[in-house]
């Protein structure tokens, strides 16, 4: 398997599919591996770091405190999930580039998204109004991007860098990123996540960030456009969490009012038609260069 991963071609270009049961192991061994462990991460992360600041005598414990440490140390430890993972299935993460062309489009289309979610909202009768205290300082705007940044890279590292290629080479592309898509919902709802259309939505994003990872051979895509959606929703607009801003400010403070299907409830965009809507857009055409790609036999990996 190692030497599949050479290549970051090899993400999408096997030729052959691994075979045989002990193939099949491998990949459902590695899938609860990841789920199982990064379940446990998300809901242990937060009580630990509290536990970690209370021990610390930590004077400054407020929310933004906690923010930081709490990102900090999910991010990092989803990483070293990833890194442990990798050294234990002895295979190497794609973590080449990938075609630049679908590289160049990524962080712009994760941006346009956001506004394209909005205005959506906005047509199916969400009010968007503003209440904003001021924007927020370069050293909050600069350190909330890069835990944004982070958390993206952990989460593509995990799923579309350490689990989806695996899946692929066993099970083909098709099965292997919508497994991989399952995962990464399980491991949201796991996390706290339980609005049906938020699960839903959080499905769509990991089959986009799926089918990028596979069309573009790498990683550098899924984490352009994963960032790029949740940096502009967060730190540009401030549309998450619905009403409000986090603890990091944003530029801008668009709090979502009016129908919850479109985006007005407590979770906001994320329990959005609109997100649904935009996401489905986007998937099409990178499915449909997935179809062409398999049933050409170029690219395809033929599940025995």
């Amino acid at each position: 398997m190692a030497d599949a991963h050479r290549n970051p071609a090899a993400y999408r270009a096997a030729p052959v599919a691994e075979t045989g049961a002990r193939a099949e192991w491998r990949a459902l061994l590695l899938l609860f591996y990841v789920v199982a462990g990064a379940s446990l991460i998300v809901t242990s992360v937060e009580p630990l770091t509290l536990s970690l600041m209370r021990l610390l005598a930590i004077a400054d414990s407020t929310d933004l405190t906690f923010e930081i440490c709490a990102r900090l140390a999910l991010g990092v430890a989803l990483v070293m999930l990833a890194l442990s993972g990798a050294l234990l299935a002895r295979v190497r993460l794609p973590l080449g580039a990938g075609r630049a062309a679908i590289i160049a489009t990524a962080l712009p289309a994760g941006i346009v998204a956001v506004g394209l979610v909005l205005a959506s909202a906005w047509a199916g009768g969400v009010a968007i109004g503003r209440s904003h205290a001021g924007i927020p300082g370069a050293g909050l705007f600069t350190t909330g991007g890069a835990l944004i940044l982070l958390g993206v890279v952990a989460e593509e590292l995990l799923l579309r860098g350490l689990l989806q290629p695996t899946l692929v080479r066993c099970w083909g592309p098709a099965a292997g990123v919508l497994v991989c898509s399952l995962a990464f919902t399980v491991i949201h709802m796991v996390g706290g996540w339980g609005h049906p259309l938020s699960l839903l939505n959080i499905l769509l994003a990991g089959i986009w960030f799926g089918l990028l990872a596979w069309r573009s051979g790498g990683l550098v895509a899924p984490i352009l456009a994963h960032f790029g959606y949740n940096w502009t929703e967060e730190m540009i607009f401030g549309a998450s969490p619905n009403p409000g801003v986090g603890a990091f400010g944003s530029v801008v403070d668009v709090d979502l009012v009016g129908s919850a299907i479109w985006g007005g409830s407590n979770e906001g965009l994320n329990a959005s038609l609109a997100v649904s809507l935009v996401l489905v857009a986007l998937i099409i055409p990178l499915a449909m260069a997935m179809r062409a790609r398999t049933s050409s036999g170029d690219g395809a990996t033929v599940r025995p």
